[in-house]
């Protein structure tokens, strides 16, 4: 047994629990992880097979929604008119439910207000100080009965003309995050500014915003508790996932994309474990792994067809590596997987 199967294993385990791997698949994944293995992995990693995945003791019954059933719709329409028409609308979905798994009554009350009035909602994850949170500069901070909020986003959809805005906080001296909900009229005192051109077709334009301001400790999203994020991890990336995989084929239609027998076999194996999870009715400790495996085969496809010269345009190519970076880079879900797994091999 070569390192590169062992250290593929961590992705490929995952995926064949759903459906066995396609050969060509495997090979990318098992090379694409080898180069991500890090010096304190290789250092510290005894290399020896994994052990077979033990079944989950605990499953529960996973959330199912409404938005659920019109996303597929939605994905299943990029096969025929692409991307771009539909983005925005399955990316508000998504943050749909992300707010019914979270928020409070009252809070989803003030969100539905808002809707309806034509003002739109902006996740806002990525922090200026980078991935980790114990450097992020966006925090919350409570001082004398006053509750502060610092704000340094980067890369945010449309984060450059925010209406109201769910923005993810380190809160000093707690190893966890918190989510707080933005109201317009504060959002509007943050600077914004778009960054970089525009993605697919001019449909996704990312932006950056900073500042400070005084928030009520009646904004932080607090329905849910702590598995919250990973139930709509659960519910959300196989969707993505397979909106991406959709989207290659309309390229092809147009003849933007070339593609062979072997990337045929894997877009279809990728929607078929996407369908799989979406139709799961159970979480359990199994699910947030396969779903963040999921997301590292779809990043890597997309990163092999850029570099084997499949794609017509640089400003495809530009669409293509943008999604293999977006809501979970291959490091960030290899290294997740990984850290779970790391203290049954030391």
């Amino acid at each position: 047994m070569n390192i590169d199967s062992i250290v593929g294993g961590f992705i490929t385990q995952q995926l064949s629990e759903i459906l066995p791997t396609p050969a060509s698949l495997s090979s990318l994944l098992s090379v694409s992880s080898l180069r991500l293995f890090d010096a304190g992995m290789i250092i510290e990693d005894n290399l020896k097979p994994l052990a077979p995945v033990k079944e989950a003791r605990v499953k529960q019954p996973l959330e199912q929604f409404e938005q659920t059933f019109v996303i597929d719709e939605i994905i299943s329409k990029i096969k025929d008119e692409g991307l771009a028409p539909h983005f925005h609308n399955m990316i508000g979905l998504f943050g749909s439910i992300m707010m019914s798994l979270t928020a409070t009554p009252s809070q989803l009350k003030q969100v539905e207000d808002w809707v309806s009035k034509g003002i739109f909602g902006h996740f806002l994850m990525t922090d200026k100080g980078g991935p980790s949170l114990a450097n992020w500069r966006t925090q919350v901070s409570e001082q004398e009965g006053k509750w502060q909020l610092a704000v340094d986003k980067v890369h945010g959809i449309e984060a450059h003309n925010l209406g109201f805005a769910m923005v993810v906080a380190r809160q000093v001296g707690k190893p966890f995050p918190v989510t707080i909900m933005l109201p317009p009229e504060l959002t509007s005192q943050l600077n914004q500014r778009a960054v970089g051109e525009a993605f697919v077709d001019g449909a996704l334009q990312l932006g950056n915003c900073s500042g400070r301001i005084e928030i009520d400790p009646s904004m932080m999203l607090s329905g849910g508790g702590l598995g919250s994020v990973n139930r709509f991890l659960t519910l959300v990336r196989p969707r993505f996932v397979k909106s991406l995989m959709h989207f290659l084929l309309w390229l092809k239609k147009q003849k933007e994309l070339t593609l062979d027998q072997s990337d045929f076999e894997n877009i279809e194996y990728i929607i078929a474990i996407c369908n799989e999870q979406i139709a799961a009715t159970e979480f359990s400790m199994h699910s947030v792994n396969r779903v963040l495996a999921t997301k590292f085969a779809s990043n890597e496809l997309l990163t092999n067809l850029v570099v084997s010269g499949k794609v017509s345009t640089v400003e495809r190519q530009r669409d293509l590596l943008a999604f293999s970076k977006m809501e979970g880079s291959s490091y960030r879900c290899f290294f997740e997987i990984y850290s779970k797994t790391k203290g049954l091999r030391l």
